[in-house]
Parts: structure tokens; C-alpha cells; sequence
């Protein structure tokens, strides 16, 4: 059983504890500021989700939110994709024509670098150079100086870092000197930002949504009723734009030396929003849009197929916050918050097949293999507790699923004679079990 969000391993979490002495380099809180620093947290959190159409200015132009933000809300951040990041079928930096470029658009204070380098520590001696892109300054240069500080707590090297800032459309053409030099993508990424380029709705404010949303409302809710042709084109204006990064490069580009580039293989594109049904039905969205475009689904999904989910579920995913630090926790119960689980909504995408443009960097699902999503649910007739996957053959519904984990890919085992009556959901029992013979509506 694969999973997608294996525990972070004992250097991982080793790290973690030294993040708070590299905050203290960086952003040094005075006594007073340390004993409001949990208040500060809450303020933030309830302007992030609840007070959130009263966020008239940017969370980075308020000291107290700038301190919020290290100290709580980028190090979950760091748990949630240093989880993703082990358990996703990353191509690695080396192998390809020169050097490598990761390219984070909308960085922040660079969480996707920071949390890459802590997933994968075989590569951080790899030649990367990274490309922080964002429409402020401000967090990006906190977020170099962190990535600094951090690596001298470790003992471990850091990749380069060049800031730009821009909107997201801006990407291609700010890495151009760069992939004149002779460096080639190798990862173009975006985390937390695509609401950014969808069109803004009523009781929302402009501010990211950092926060977890897990399965509040149920596995098959209604979703809210949005302009999906604006958000459409918007998605479609994106990936149009980033179109350069994906195409392999002009033969006769000069690089650094004068000698022209040898193509390289097209970077992997990755995605990930928080799991909400916005960040979830966004998600798929531009997953639909990219396949449109000649794009390849590599994970989470389980073939190039129309996404089954969308009858009404959205695309996420839920585990445990194993593995975050002490420190951590002691400081979120201090604000009066509680993280009893972690949710979000990847996407990863490349522009050939794999097996074209080079080796596959994990096994490929097979046709009776589904990919666990959803929290644990009742379902009479049903037995144990049911969860929804994605497999190539449309949404299946899982008997007996309530122990596996989110994300793990999963044999599927003899398949019911109906259907889910509410989900239309082909039904199947744990590989080498039998399969009810029947299900009844829920209630």
C-alpha cells in the first residue's frame, strides 16, 4: 500500500526542532511581543477564516501578523507538504542538461523551497538554484534569510535563492536570464495561491487561505454556486503563460559559455491548494484545463481520465499531524487552536508522459488500483466504515476503509453488482474480499 503522506523521519522532525532559533535570527521577538505572540496567532487565524472580509490590508504590512505567520502558520505549512513532498513521485535535480531550476511562484517566504529541502535531503547538495517569484518583497526576503539561518542551525548546504516579485502570470519571463544561462526547469510550483486568479466572491477578502477546512461539511456537500467560465479562463490564462517553462527549450538558445543548450526534458508542474472544497474543485478545474492542453496527470490522479469527482466531491485529502514538533504544539494550544488533522489538495503534472521524455520515478497504478480519499464515513448496508477513491474506472466506493490511510493507493477487490445510490459510486470491497451484493440510500 503506498502511501502519499508517509511520517516525517527522524531528521525531518530533528530539523523542525531548530526552525524556532532560526526564526529567532531572523525575526527576534522582545519579551512583550513573545507573551502576545499566541494572541497574535488567534487574531490572525480569525482573520485568515472567519473575520476575513475585514482583512482590508495585506497580513504582511502588520508586525504582529508578520511574527503570526513564522511562527505558526508557515511551520504547519511545513509539516503538511514536507509529508506530501516524501510520499509524491518528484523527478530528482540531477540526471537532466544543466543545472536545475525550481521555480515557486507566489513563494511567500519561500514554504515550498523550505519544505522541499526539508523532504529531501539527498538532494540539497544537487545544483539548484531557486526562483522565489511574489507580488511583495517583504515575505520573500524574510524567507531567503530564514532559509539562510536554517541551514547553518542544521550544518546543511541551502541552494541559491534569487527574488522576484510579480503576479503568477509573470513566472516564464522572469526566469528567461536564468534559462539563458544555461539552468533548466526542473519544478514549477504553486502553493496557496491559485485563489489568487480566481474571481473574487461575496464575504471573501483577498487574503490566502492558509487555513485547514477538514471535511467540515461532509464527503459529498453541495458546492457553492461560482462564475466557473471567469475562473476558467483565468486558470487557462495561467497555464498559457507558464507554456514556455513547459515546452522544451529552443536548440539555439545561448547559454552561459556562448555554446547553445542541448533540450531538456520539460519540468513537472505542481499544485497544491488547502483542502477545502475551494481549493479542492479549483484544483480540478485546472486539472481539466491542463489535460485540455496536452498536460499528463502523474499524482495524486490515477489516469489521464475526466476526473470522477464531479458529482459534488472535491478533491482533498486528510491525515494526521504526526511528526510536528513539540514546540509547535505547545504553541498552538496556547493560541486556543487545536490541528487534529492536516488537509490539503496536491496536483502534480508533467508535459510528456512519463516513459517519453524518460524513466517513470515510481510504479504506475494499475486498473484495479484507487487512490483513498475522503474522511471515514457510515454507509448502511456497508460493512465497517467507507471511504471514496479515485480509480481509472470513476469514483469507487470502499467498504470496510475507515483504517487506511488518505492518499494510499489501494488493490481494489471484487466489485458489487450496484451502485452508490447518491454518488453513483461503483462499489468494492478490500482487495481479495467479497463485495456486498447490494446498498442501500443513505440517509
Amino acid at each position: 500500500m503506498a502511501e502519499l503522506f508517509p511520517p516525517l523521519d527522524a531528521a525531518a522532525q530533528a530539523a523542525l526542532n531548530r526552525l524556532p532559533e532560526a526564526l529567532a535570527r531572523v525575526r527576534p521577538l522582545t519579551g512583550a511581543h513573545r507573551r502576545s505572540l499566541p494572541e497574535d496567532i488567534a487574531a490572525l487565524s480569525r482573520a485568515l477564516t472567519a473575520e476575513r472580509a475585514e482583512l482590508r490590508r495585506p497580513y504582511w504590512s502588520r508586525p504582529a501578523f508578520v511574527s503570526a505567520y513564522l511562527h505558526y502558520f508557515l511551520p504547519w505549512n511545513l509539516v503538511r507538504l514536507t509529508r506530501l513532498f516524501r510520499g509524491l513521485p518528484l523527478p530528482p535535480p540531477e540526471g537532466g542538461h544543466g543545472p536545475a531550476l525550481l521555480l515557486d511562484a507566489g513563494s511567500g517566504p519561500l514554504t515550498v523551497p523550505l519544505a522541499l529541502w526539508l523532504a529531501r535531503p539527498e538532494w540539497r547538495a544537487a545544483p539548484v538554484q531557486v526562483l522565489a517569484l511574489d507580488s511583495a518583497s517583504q515575505p520573500l526576503e524574510l524567507g531567503r534569510a530564514l532559509f539562510a539561518a536554517w541551514g547553518e542551525e542544521t550544518g546543511e548546504p541551502v541552494w541559491p535563492v534569487r527574488l522576484e516579485r510579480g503576479p503568477l502570470e509573470s513566472l516564464a519571463s522572469r526566469a528567461l536570464p536564468l534559462l539563458r544561462q544555461g539552468w533548466r526547469p526542473w519544478l514549477v510550483t504553486a502553493a496557496n495561491v491559485l485563489n489568487e486568479v480566481r474571481p473574487a466572491r461575496r464575504g471573501h477578502g483577498s487574503a490566502r487561505d492558509d487555513e485547514d477546512d477538514p471535511d467540515a461539511a461532509g464527503p459529498l456537500d453541495e458546492l457553492e454556486a461560482g462564475p466557473e467560465d471567469a475562473l476558467g479562463e483565468r486558470l487557462d490564462r495561467l497555464l498559457a503563460a507558464w507554456a514556455p517553462l513547459l515546452a522544451p527549450g529552443p536548440a539555439d538558445m545561448p547559454s552561459a559559455e556562448g555554446a547553445a543548450n542541448r533540450v531538456p526534458a520539460p519540468p513537472a508542474l505542481l499544485f497544491v491548494e488547502p483542502g477545502t472544497r475551494l481549493g479542492g474543485t479549483t484544483l480540478m478545474r485546472l486539472r481539466e484545463l491542463a489535460l485540455e492542453g496536452g498536460l499528463h496527470a502523474v499524482a495524486p490522479c490515477t489516469a489521464d481520465t475526466p476526473c470522477p469527482l464531479s458529482r459534488g466531491a472535491w478533491c482533498h485529502f486528510t491525515f494526521s499531524p504526526q511528526g510536528a514538533p513539540r514546540w509547535l504544539a505547545e504553541l498552538t494550544a496556547a493560541a486556543g487552536l487545536t490541528k487534529r488533522s492536516l488537509s490539503l489538495s496536491p496536483l502534480l503534472l508533467t508535459a510528456a508522459p512519463e516513459g517519453e521524455e524518460g524513466e517513470s520515478h515510481s510504479p504506475q497504478p494499475s486498473a484495479r488500483e484507487a487512490r483513498v480519499l475522503s474522511s471515514p464515513f457510515a454507509v448502511p448496508g456497508v460493512d465497517g466504515l467507507a471511504r471514496y477513491g479515485c480509480a481509472p474506472c470513476g469514483l469507487a466506493l470502499l467498504e470496510d476503509a475507515g483504517a487506511v490511510a488518505s492518499g494510499s493507493l489501494v488493490r481494489l477487490g471484487r466489485e458489487a453488482p450496484r451502485r452508490d445510490a447518491r454518488s453513483g459510486a461503483r462499489i468494492f470491497a478490500p482487495g481479495g474480499k467479497r463485495a456486498p451484493a447490494g446498498l442501500k440510500k443513505k440517509s
